[in-house]
């Protein structure tokens, strides 16, 4: 069984990834002499993009469709950026060939991007690191390039981030190997760059959910937050509401997943961009979500074989974040080490 706190740190570790994607492309996107966003600068996050006829393959003969980073940046004379945002990596360090295998992957000419014709003339790929894992992925990857199992034709840097607690706390990031193709970007990099934490989440604060799948109460919480507290309060007896009370919420999973994708995914950066685009929250991580509240007496099915609807037992708590620890806790099993490679359908969830 995974205890509350385990939940918690799970929850700040997928918080914290989507801070340092944001954050990472904000540095293309924020003009600091204007002090305002570029409206020359694309940004993506999980875009199918196409793999030359060169690397449509693997290794072991299986075809590669598409390469889906977490991140992506379109700027300049058509020059980009790909990157993965990793805030660990797998206790068994023969996992991290492939994290790295799916870095070499963007060091290709791929197709897809959203700019006219749907190719750049050059970009980097950025991998990027919690604080606390980042000398040892250093490490490995001298190793690995040392032995020519890791090489990379274009650009390359390794990005630490990381919360910083002062009087006015800050995500910083900071450059710890290789190269940037942005000559005073890369020099900012290199000396460390702190980012308010009130600038990210002012000006991203709709983006809540990316291509990865989150820890169950975080999803319950966006369910409850911004799809069920949204109808519960249309109702009359909403306001007089006591703690002991209940309101019946019925939703869909369809609705769950269209509302969360229009009001809290990437999409509210790129909004009128939706080929190649992912479809997040997936339907199987709402149906997941809502079977842990359903086990934990918060929700019902409508019909449990098909689960397509749900009702919520909606209640006013102090605290929903820790309700939904509570609810979730003891339904959550211990996550896989390592997640797929590539992302595939919906059977997959991405990494």
């Amino acid at each position: 069984m995974t205890s509350g706190t385990d939940l918690q740190d799970r929850m700040d570790d997928y918080t914290d990834t989507i801070f340092a994607i944001v954050g990472f492309v904000n540095f293309y996107r924020f003009d600091d002499e204007t002090r305002q966003m570029r409206d020359d600068v694309m940004v993506f996050q999980g875009r199918r993009l196409t793999p030359s006829p060169a690397k449509a393959t693997t290794a072991k003969g299986d075809k590669i469709d598409y390469v889906t980073p977490d991140l992506g940046v379109v700027h300049g004379q058509a020059r980009g950026v790909l990157g993965e945002a990793k805030h660990s990596f797998p206790r068994d360090r023969q996992f991290w060939i492939d994290d790295f295998r799916q870095l070499m992957a963007y060091d290709d000419d791929l197709t897809g991007w959203p700019c006219l014709g749907g190719r750049v003339e050059q970009h980097d790929v950025v991998l990027l690191t919690h604080l606390t894992n980042v000398v040892a992925v250093c490490d490995y990857y001298q190793q690995k390039h040392s032995q020519g199992e890791v090489t990379f034709a274009r650009p390359f840097a390794i990005v630490s981030f990381g919360r910083v607690e002062r009087r006015q706390p800050s995500f910083h990031f900071e450059k710890r190997l290789g190269s940037i193709s942005d000559k005073g970007l890369d020099e900012r990099l290199r000396q460390g760059v702190p980012v308010l934490m009130s600038v990210l989440q002012d000006a991203y604060s709709t983006v809540k959910l990316y291509d990865a799948k989150p820890p169950l109460p975080y999803m319950a919480q966006l369910i409850w937050e911004h799809v069920a507290t949204p109808r519960a309060s249309e109702h009359p007896r909403f306001p007089s509401l006591r703690k002991n009370q209940r309101l019946e919420v019925p939703l869909t999973i369809e609705q769950i997943a269209d509302e969360l994708h229009k009001g809290f995914s990437f999409r509210t950066l790129a909004p009128d961009r939706t080929e190649r685009e992912p479809q997040v929250p997936r339907k199987k991580w709402c149906v997941e979500a809502c079977e842990a509240l359903v086990g934990g007496a918060a929700a019902k099915w409508a019909e449990p074989d098909s689960k397509e609807a749900v009702t919520v037992y909606f209640r006013k708590v102090d605290s929903v974040l820790e309700y939904m620890l509570e609810v979730c806790a003891g339904k959550v099993e211990a996550e896989q080490p390592q997640l797929p490679l590539f992302a595939g359908d919906d059977s997959t969830d991405r990494g």
